[in-house]
């Protein structure tokens, strides 16, 4: 699996989605019985198994490191006994691709 950008687009949905589904399960219609000491004590928030997978993974994106310091390095010891090899068609394909990302 490949993850790109910085983790905030799937932070922010895992956060509105906990949000959404704490806010569906905790909602409750109060009746004239309730008093809001009672409400209180009676509020139970059960989490989706979605939800605790999103946790999950949250939890996992954060545990791995920005950077895979084994593949930079094999890169700057290429770069340096100057064997580093640049693809141009792969890279003029991932720019084109990238721009017109961007577009849609």
């Amino acid at each position: 699996m490949k993850i790109t950008g910085d983790g905030h687009d799937i932070v922010k949905y895992m956060n509105e989605a906990a949000l959404r589904q704490t806010k569906e399960a905790t909602e409750k219609t109060p009746t004239p019985n309730d008093s809001p000491a009672e409400a209180q004590q009676d509020a139970v928030v059960n989490l989706s198994e979605r939800s605790k997978d999103v946790r999950r993974a949250e939890e996992v994106i954060r545990s791995e490191p920005d950077v895979r310091s084994e593949k930079v390095q094999a890169i700057k010891d290429k770069i340096e006994k100057g064997t580093y090899e640049i693809d141009f068609d792969k890279t003029a394909e991932k720019m084109v691709k990238a721009f017109f990302d961007k577009l849609v």
